[in-house]
């Protein structure tokens, strides 16, 4: 009886450790990556200039060029993968992908099920106008107008720098977006707060306009997104985001799709 039940603890002991070795082989998708020769990234394709499609019908922007610099330092094929904002974590999840560039911000909320790495860009909430006009921080608003959406974040932010900084400032309060836009464009307020890559886009489509940056209300960072438990994975990527920052690959890129160059990015 006794040579029986050791026996069975023998067994049970090899088969947990079995186990626990299969669990670890699994666990390493940077050599998965490496052994397949191809890297699965998923990005979004409707946030310009992020992600979008160019007039070629191609994913363009600046999450796509990153997705390809980081293939290439893999030496590895880059399958891109179009996502939307609710399926990006499921994607990850069901190992439909092995990766998200995606403008994905970091949460607590977020971070218990998706591993983030340090970040590899940021994008801000700020205050944008005419290039001649000379203000560079909110306490150099003094009486002049800014248009915003009203109940915004940068609502928020804004009302909060004024009232501390340019309490004689107007903060002008419009129902959405585009009419802020519009009622800048039109001479009816001066400024108007934004997300720095919508404002990209409002330049864009109005360059006679001559708009520029003047202030950040609020810096928020972007992180590739991946499973958790993979060490590896998640350290290749931190050296691969810290190598570029160092050698300006980063800033480029937020200069050739921002049109400036990156705000300071947050320790992570």
């Amino acid at each position: 009886m006794f040579g029986l039940l050791g026996r069975l603890v023998v067994f049970l002991l090899a088969a947990t450790s079995l186990t626990v070795a299969a669990s670890a082989a699994q666990a390493n998708k940077l050599k998965e990556i490496l052994d397949r020769g191809s890297v699965r990234v998923a990005a979004l394709i409707d946030l310009p200039p992020y992600g979008f499609t160019d007039e070629k019908q191609k994913p363009a922007g600046l999450d796509i060029d990153l997705a390809e610099i980081l293939a290439k330092e893999l030496n590895v094929k880059l399958e891109l993968q179009q996502i939307t904002g609710i399926n990006r974590i499921p994607y990850l999840l069901t190992d439909k992908v092995d990766l998200i560039i995606g403008c994905f911000g970091a949460t607590p909320t977020r971070a218990r099920q998706v591993a983030f790495s340090s970040p590899y860009g940021s994008l801000y909430l700020g205050v944008f106008g005419p290039k001649d006009l000379p203000i560079a921080s909110a306490a150099d608003l003094g009486t002049r107008s800014v248009g915003v959406a009203r109940g915004t974040t940068q609502d928020i932010g804004l009302t909060e720098l004024a009232e501390k900084h340019a309490p004689k400032a107007k903060i002008v309060r419009f129902d959405d977006e585009a009419t802020t836009f519009a009622a800048q464009l039109s001479g009816q307020v001066d400024l108007f707060a934004t997300a720095n890559f919508t404002f990209v886009e409002v330049a864009k489509k109005n360059p006679n306009a001559k708009l520029a940056p003047k202030f950040a209300i609020r810096v928020s960072s972007c992180h590739v997104g991946l499973r958790q438990g993979e060490p590896d994975l998640l350290r290749w990527v931190d050296t691969f985001v810290f190598h570029h920052r160092v050698t300006g690959t980063l800033n480029n890129l937020h200069v050739k799709w921002m049109g400036e160059d990156m705000k300071d990015l947050p320790t992570f």
